[in-house]
């Protein structure tokens, strides 16, 4: 059996400089089995085209949430309704595992000062440490 798994962020990793609005940086993945991705991959396909027409649109949050580029349609809010109520499906519907960490910098320098370890990296260890105990 064929597992993939996909990682994203959000935030700034970096010590130097934390941002008092958002002063997390968050590492997640997504663990799916070969046969489960392709089922999912035809449905957000299919989901595309109804909303887009194509299945060449993103689906970036920023983009959807500020109603951006392609996601302007989501302006007409009986659309916009319908556009989460779908996705939402998807996602409920699908066979998935997802692994996160997160670290709070500010809290983190506090705790450990100059031996502090860059959160990318130490989110990682951490998703990883739960990763090797999955199918």
């Amino acid at each position: 059996m064929r597992y993939y798994f996909f990682l994203d962020e959000t935030g700034d990793h970096g010590l130097n400089y934390v941002d008092k609005n958002f002063p997390l940086f968050l590492l997640c993945g997504c663990l799916i089995r070969e046969n489960y991705l392709k089922d999912m991959e035809g449905k957000v396909n299919a989901f595309k085209q109804r909303y887009f027409k194509t299945n060449s649109v993103i689906l970036h949050s920023r983009n959807i949430r500020k109603c951006e580029g392609a996601f302007q349609v989501l302006f007409d809010l009986k659309l916009k309704a319908s556009f989460y109520d779908d996705i939402n499906s998807i996602f409920k519907e699908g066979e998935y595992l997802i692994i996160g960490s997160s670290v709070d910098k500010e809290e983190h320098m506090k705790r450990y000062g100059k031996g502090a370890k860059d959160p990318y990296a130490l989110s990682l260890s951490f998703i990883l440490e739960r990763l090797i105990f999955c199918h």
